[in-house]
């Protein structure tokens, strides 16, 4: 009688493992594909629209500019005129008499016209910057939506893992109360499980890191969720067109060249003679001969008169220092750019056999990876449910089969980094 009860009892066991192990691969058959949804959130486009408007980066850069614009209207700066009184007895015994003058340096006139260029080369250039800070910003805003789109679609793959994992260990353990699994099965099928389980953990983590990351170079708390996908997301970035001579940061390097020259023209121009003119008012009290008769002046009568003169450098050294070392700087900057053009040329041509690279291995995916991982799905399916299989060999294959996707999801996300790198070496134009 209790043989044959544990008969019974083992016969159900028996039925429950395997119609457990049934609705696993039922349940991994349907999903054995990568599924990109697209949910609701926050587009890549209207993120790149919040990071421009709100960043704190952009304002300050903004700023910048504005202010260079600024000093534009400062260009012609006239010294300050000088007015000054002389009083008492500088002409007679007389202690009341009294000259007022007025006076006027006047730098040379290419002075003016070349501040203002110079100016005007500075307020390029502040654009130019104000451009790198927008590239930068771009560039970092694509990246952190790709790692968000790549976890966000790892972590349903992870989903399917764990929902396998755990179900494959619950029937491990039942194989092992029935008789028919080892203490080794059991625990390599928990051991799995667990470990998986620690990798979705992390991947929650990576998630919430990166989104408040978007966060904060959006300015945005309230971005909680995006939208997109990873096969789609980045397509409409075009690599047709792509040119290093439109990068900011090259452009911002040339126009240092520019703002060197113009400040050496400048101060070649400060170290010509200066204008002086004056105009005075002045008393002569006492008596003066005024053809040939003495006449008496009081305080009443007043004598003006202009000056005229010229202001000469004699002491030239410092103005040649400084225009030696405008000279220098624009042998500097032309250094600059040299070196700028050549990592540039290499960082490019890195980037784009990094982009051949990862677009190999995405076709080597989408045409014979991807098709291997739903043959072995279907092909284990069948074995099983014949009997040529076992629950092992299932799991392993199983497990397989999700690597492979998992695998090309980080293809897909290196393959669109290398297009956002590409894009950013590009200034992101269109």
């Amino acid at each position: 009688m209790n043989c044959s009860k544990r008969s019974i009892y083992s016969d159900r066991q028996r039925a429950i493992v395997s119609y457990s192990i049934l609705c696993i691969v039922v349940a991994f058959t349907g999903c054995s594909t990568p599924v990109f949804a697209q949910e609701s959130g926050t587009t890549l486009e209207a993120a790149i629209a919040l990071a421009l408007e709100r960043n704190p980066s952009i304002q300050v850069s903004t700023l910048e500019t504005t202010r260079q614009e600024t000093l534009n209207r400062a260009s012609i700066d006239i010294p300050k005129t000088e007015v000054s009184l002389l009083y008492g007895q500088y002409n007679s015994i007389e202690k009341r008499d009294n000259n007022i003058t007025v006076s006027q340096s006047i730098p040379f006139p290419s002075v003016f016209s070349r501040q203002l260029s110079l100016n005007r080369a500075m307020t390029e250039a502040s654009r130019y910057r104000e451009n790198i800070s927008r590239n930068d910003l771009v560039f970092s805003v694509r990246e952190v939506f790709n790692q968000l789109l790549y976890l966000k679609a790892r972590h349903r793959i992870l989903q399917q893992q764990d929902s396998l994992l755990g179900d494959l260990a619950k029937v491990a353990a039942l194989h092992y109360k029935t008789g028919e699994g080892t203490l080794l099965a059991k625990t390599s099928a928990e051991t799995q499980w667990h470990e998986l389980q620690n990798q979705y953990s992390r991947n929650e983590a990576d998630i919430h890191i990166a989104l408040n990351r978007l966060q904060l170079l959006c300015q945005a708390p309230a971005i909680t969720a995006i939208a997109g996908d990873l096969e789609t997301s980045f397509t409409a970035l075009s690599l047709d067109s792509v040119s290093v001579e439109q990068n900011p940061s090259l452009l911002y390097t040339r126009q240092q060249i520019e703002v060197a020259q113009l400040q050496k023209k400048l101060e070649t121009a400060r170290a010509l003679p200066e204008l002086r003119l004056g105009y005075f008012n002045q008393t002569l009290i006492g008596l003066q001969t005024v053809q040939g008769q003495e006449q008496y002046f009081g305080p009443s009568k007043r004598f003006q008169g202009f000056q005229a003169g010229i202001a000469i450098p004699l002491w030239y050294a410092p103005h040649a220092s400084r225009i030696r070392a405008a000279s220098l700087a624009t042998d500097v900057a032309r250094k600059q750019e040299e070196t700028y053009i050549l990592a540039l040329t290499q960082q490019y041509n890195q980037a784009y056999q990094e982009l051949q690279k990862n677009r190999n291995s995405l076709e080597y995916y989408r045409s014979s990876a991807l098709k291997t991982a739903d043959l072995l799905t279907h092909q284990s399916r069948v074995a099983f449910k014949s009997g040529e299989l076992d629950y092992a060999t299932l799991l392993l294959n199983l497990r397989q089969a999700l690597s492979i996707h998992e695998g090309y999801l980080s293809a897909l996300q290196q393959y669109n980094q290398s297009i956002i790198f590409i894009h950013y070496l590009n200034g992101n134009k269109p």
